[in-house]
């Protein structure tokens, strides 16, 4: 054989495994470039989700300690105009209301976003708070007829509210660190 012919030979395959590299490195390159616009936007959607529930549970508790404090006043007898128990009763039940439904909104934006280990810690604000809704119902619809009655229903209500307080802490450094690569949040 000639040597051009065998130079030709020899170097057929290196090109064609070149060829072969730069071909699926083109792919590989040209898939990143149509998938970040994707991952960008999903990532601003798990952010909206996250700081969603973020506002949404802040909220709640603030709103749920202010009117805690106001039906404290009410059942305590010291607005005046309000003498009558079961009038006291229907207005704190009213004001206790908190609002559980941005709660709900946003863990559902956080479960349709997820990941999915953000979503158990989403939800476990949502069903904490819901506990909460009920011990507090319990203490305003309360028949306790005893001091002691009325602390325990007072304490089971205060533990219900801190552990919503609690329940919000692991989600914000979970969501944190998924939102910022960490690897083992993933």
């Amino acid at each position: 054989m000639e040597a051009e012919v065998l130079a030709a030979l020899v170097a057929t395959p290196a090109v064609l495994a070149t060829a072969s590299a730069a071909y699926f490195a083109g792919r590989a390159q040209a898939r990143a470039a149509l998938r970040a616009p994707v991952d960008s936007i999903r990532r601003t959607a798990q952010r909206e989700a996250y700081a969603a529930l973020l506002t949404a549970a802040r909220t709640y508790l603030r709103t749920t300690r202010r009117n805690d404090v106001w039906r404290e006043t009410l059942l305590s007898g010291v607005v005046a105009n309000l003498a009558d128990a079961e009038q006291q009763r229907r207005l704190g039940r009213f004001r206790l209301q908190g609002q559980l439904e941005p709660v709900r909104h946003a863990v559902a934006l956080v479960s349709l976003e997820g990941p999915e280990h953000l979503v158990p810690l989403a939800e476990a604000i949502e069903q904490y708070a819901e506990d909460f809704e009920r011990a507090a119902q319990t203490v305003v619809n309360s028949s306790a007829t005893t001091p002691e009655e009325r602390q325990e229903e007072r304490r089971m209500m205060e533990e219900a509210y801190e552990h919503v307080v609690a329940a919000v802490p692991p989600f914000v450094v979970a969501a944190r660190a998924y939102l910022n690569g960490n690897p083992a949040s993933r």
